[in-house]
């Protein structure tokens, strides 16, 4: 009885890991699957934490993941995705988001943090 409980516990943790989505998409060249995959690495899944449109199974992601293959399929530009994925899912779903002014803080705020952390530094040095 104890190795049948062990078993399932076994089986109940290491089954959900195997069981992921397979993508069976079939690109016409491998230089379109090069670019689409390319395009797909530099969008962020909008379900999931941190990860890219290649990294997540989840189901917005596969869905997005598609419609990035079907777009590389059809001659859309890598600028062209990140616009239409852009406009859909907002600033979030992109790696670098364009410096604009509603991205102002966000490409603003590290040089501002860094250099006042280094006349911090600086000042402490000083003073010693």
């Amino acid at each position: 009885m104890r190795w049948l409980t062990a078993l399932l516990l076994w089986g109940s943790i290491t089954l959900p890991l195997a069981a992921q989505i397979v993508d069976t998409w079939a690109f016409t060249s491998p230089e379109m699957q090069e670019r689409a995959l390319t395009v797909a690495g530099q969008i962020r899944c909008p379900q999931c934490q941190n990860q890219s449109l290649l990294e997540s199974n989840a189901p917005a992601a596969v869905a997005m993941r598609h419609e990035v293959f079907a777009m590389t399929e059809q001659g859309k530009t890598q600028a062209e995705i990140m616009s239409f994925m852009t406009a859909r899912y907002g600033n979030f779903v992109r790696y670098q988001p364009a410096f604009e002014p509603s991205t102002l803080l966000l490409w603003g705020l590290p040089p501002l943090m860094l250099g006042a952390i280094g006349l911090v530094l600086w000042r402490r040095r000083k003073a010693e």
